[in-house]
């Protein structure tokens, strides 16, 4: 049976309120991202969340109970994002080392891409629990293929996923602190000498190393993290 004129209106305005209520959020959401990387989420207030944002408080706490509530919201807006745009460059990648690599060199050209993103990152990463969290599912994955298949060599997963995501992590940082140039969006310069210790931690040949760090690494088209624009 065909839908009246009347529940058609009905329909469209619910579908429009919906896309309000999810841009209101993502404003929301956003403005924590950008307070929590400058300042830390306990040095945050929900009064600043709300001023950068340009609402009322009460239209915070339409979204959100309280400041751990936002804060549980933009990790997972950003680890989910971070995921999707690794899956995106290593897509039809089969060497599991390389896929490793290229994904570190995309987590340190956001440092030049989308600084407050990169910040935030480099904050998730502060704790233990976070590297062992769902966020690193992919490159749990990558590592444990390599591990079975004998091309990395290290003694546990853990190791391995601690030497790449602590080194990558205090890498994100130095290229914070130290001011951001062109190459490491190429993954070259900072970016490939890190990439190269890694791969060297992880028990490759140097020569197995140079075949894939040689390899032209571009992030053009992916999309960016936060934005849904393209680096």
């Amino acid at each position: 049976m065909a839908q009246s004129a009347s529940a058609k209106t009905v329909l469209k305005s619910d579908e429009a309120g919906s896309l309000r209520r999810e841009r209101m959020r993502l404003i929301l959401v956003e403005a924590a991202t950008q307070l929590f990387a400058e300042k830390g989420v306990d040095a945050t207030t929900i009064d600043e969340i709300v001023v950068r944002a340009g609402v009322a408080k009460g239209t915070f706490y339409n979204y959100f109970i309280d400041r751990s509530a936002i804060a549980v919201a933009v990790a997972a807006r950003i680890r989910h994002e971070l995921n999707a745009a690794v899956g995106e460059i290593n897509e039809g990648i089969a060497d599991p080392a390389e896929r490793v690599i290229r994904g570190v060199r995309l987590f340190m050209a956001l440092a030049v891409y989308d600084a407050v993103h990169a910040r935030m990152l480099a904050r998730l990463y502060e704790g233990s629990a976070q590297v062992e969290g769902a966020s690193n599912n992919h490159l749990k994955s990558d590592l444990a293929e390599g591990l079975a298949s004998g091309r990395l060599k290290v003694p546990s997963l853990d190791v391995a996923l601690h030497a790449v995501v602590g080194i990558a992590t205090i890498a994100m940082r130095h290229i914070l602190v130290g001011g951001v140039v062109d190459e490491i969006a190429r993954g070259e310069g900072y970016a490939r000498e890190i990439s190269q210790v890694l791969l060297q931690a992880l028990g490759l040949s140097a020569p197995d190393i140079a075949a894939i760090l040689d390899k032209p690494f571009s992030l053009d088209g992916v999309q960016l993290i936060g934005h849904g624009r393209s680096l």
